[in-house]
């Protein structure tokens, strides 16, 4: 029974957060909305009929070609004529399998000589036996066979197929069997690019070849296929290719005519489909299209669109269907959609979401006992962005905070936390002093479960409303900011209670915060979101009345 009601509170705390990120979410739609002008600025060009090609484009990172060379037979390596790091030319002798096998040779052709006495003897009889003869034949060609055998396996000697280095050179004195690999060698005259495999490729396919290490084109051919990987070659013979380098390989797929491409980037998606934006009489008007070959940022419409059209093909983020329009150049587009950022995120600190609990239905003499839990907390406080960590040195800090939990029905406790993080660093070449203060703001639910002895055990979550501002000090020209973040958290802890007060309770708790806020540009580490969540792990003191 206890568990249905944890499970029913704990539902009922999940449909709480959920309206509450819905209404954040319409609120978001409503500054972007109010952000966005009445005429969305955007821009267009004339669709027109015309050739396009299609191509099947591959990328690899290249490594130096490695010819493995293996034993045809088994036996011993008597010698090892090259050793590890040896320069190698072609047709150069590397080893020398079995020599040592005269004597054994021997004995096998005076065998096949007395054989051959005896088949020559029975064939000269008065009286000639054919099934004597026939056990002759079968005991020469015995002979013969192991003879040949044995000569196949002495004395052979191993050459290099190509150029290049030798690695990993069996020793001397080596049993092998067949297919041992005997030794290496590093060809740096070809390279080798390993690709993602595709259906259709063939070994023998020839494509172009593109790199920055590179001028111009070279032709690079598919020289194996499998495991879902395909390798090409790559001509190195004046050796400007080191390993590591990494090219694109282009090969012709189909050539067609009179069809219409449009910018890849003007095809969008729905769940009915691929969508494209018209501009008609100063309107956007929404078409859905059938598309079909993509390459190099142009995709075919094959059905759904005609020449002659006005395609909007940038500034999408302010567009509907039905929506005006304002027809710009790149650059006014770029303006505008910076303009459009700015207000949005003006809108967005003017109007924080904010999670309100519904107040109970009826209000009865007991729920105002235990009613108010007030506290001071003291804990660890963690940001996980990697930005901060580079530049501040950690982002971890004991800070206190001050907390408030008001029982709202049974068990469920609306509850809300303040704290306050500082950390300051110096710029690396100015010295100058960057001061950041951040306020995160909590509010939530909290379900107490049944006290068991000395603890109280509780579970929440709840949304986060974070404030923070960045002040640089000195001479630097880097700019102050300050700026909001929404996000959400859960968390998990016990009060503690002792037999010194009934009004004092001691507070364990465990909280991970999801916080994040896209900026309007990069960060060093190449995202463009500051990652201001992260774990609090702390300790409390908590009055009740």
């Amino acid at each position: 029974m206890k568990f249905k009601k944890a499970v029913i509170f704990s539902l009922s705390a999940a449909m709480f957060l959920f309206a509450v990120s819905g209404a954040a979410l319409m609120a978001a739609d409503d500054a972007k909305s109010s952000a966005c002008p009445k005429k969305a600025p955007v821009t267009v060009e004339t669709v027109q009929a015309g050739p396009f090609t299609q191509y099947r484009v591959l990328t690899g990172e290249g490594r130096t070609e490695i010819v493995v060379i293996k034993s045809p037979v088994a036996g011993v390596v008597s010698e090892a004529k090259v050793s590890a790091g040896s320069l190698i030319d072609a047709d150069q002798e590397l080893v020398v399998l079995n020599a040592g096998m005269d004597a054994e040779i021997k004995k096998l052709e005076d065998e096949a000589a007395k054989a051959k006495k005896v088949l020559d003897a029975r064939k000269g009889w008065k009286e000639k036996s054919e099934k004597a003869i026939a056990a002759a034949e079968k005991a020469y060609q015995a002979a013969l066979d192991k003879l040949n055998a044995k000569k196949a396996l002495a004395g052979m000697v191993l050459k290099a197929p190509v150029a290049g280095v030798a690695r990993q050179v069996l020793p001397s004195g080596s049993e092998i069997a067949v297919d041992s690999v005997l030794l290496e060698i590093a060809n740096p005259r070809r390279m080798i690019f390993t690709v993602a495999a595709q259906e259709g490729l063939a070994v023998g396919d020839k494509f172009a070849a593109t790199s920055d290490a590179f001028s111009g084109e070279m032709t690079a051919e598919v020289v194996a296929l499998g495991d879902g990987q395909a390798a090409l070659a790559l001509n190195n013979e004046n050796g400007q290719l080191r390993d590591g380098v990494r090219a694109t390989f282009k090969k012709v797929l189909a050539e067609l005519a009179g069809v219409i491409a449009v910018p890849a980037a003007a095809v969008q998606q729905d769940s009915l489909g691929e969508f494209i934006y018209m501009a008609e009489k100063g309107r956007a008007r929404k078409m859905y299209v059938t598309v079909g070959a993509s390459s190099e940022g142009r995709t075919v419409v094959t059905k759904g669109l005609g020449s002659g059209a006005s395609l909007v093909v940038s500034g999408f983020d302010c567009l509907a269907d039905g929506k005006k329009l304002r027809v710009v150049n790149a650059e006014e587009l770029a303006k505008a959609e910076a303009a459009r950022k700015e207000r949005e995120a003006a809108q967005a600190e003017k109007k924080p979401v904010e999670a309100k609990p519904e107040a109970p239905a009826v209000v009865k003499p007991s729920f105002f006992k235990d009613r108010f839990r007030p506290g001071l907390n003291f804990g660890l406080f963690t940001i996980n962005d990697k930005n901060m960590k580079d530049f501040f040195g950690s982002s971890s800090k004991a800070i206190p905070g001050i907390e408030l939990a008001i029982r709202t029905v049974r068990s469920i406790d609306l509850w809300l936390a303040y704290k306050s993080y500082s950390v300051s660093a110096a710029t690396s070449y100015l010295q100058d002093t960057v001061d950041f203060k951040l306020t995160p703001l909590s509010v939530g639910l909290r379900y107490r479960f049944a006290r068991k002895g000395m603890f109280e055990p509780f579970a929440g979550l709840g949304v986060n409303i974070y404030s923070y501002k960045e002040t640089v000090g000195g001479e630097s020209a880097l700019p102050d900011t300050s700026e909001s973040a929404t996000g959400f958290h859960v968390q998990a802890g016990s009060y503690i209670h002792t037999k010194l007060s009934r009004l004092v309770l001691g507070e364990v708790f465990a909280k991970y915060n999801f916080v994040k806020k896209t900026l309007d540009f990069q960060l060093p580490d190449g995202t463009d979101q500051y990652d201001l969540g992260g774990f609090e792990l702390g300790l409390g003191i908590v009055l009740k009345f």
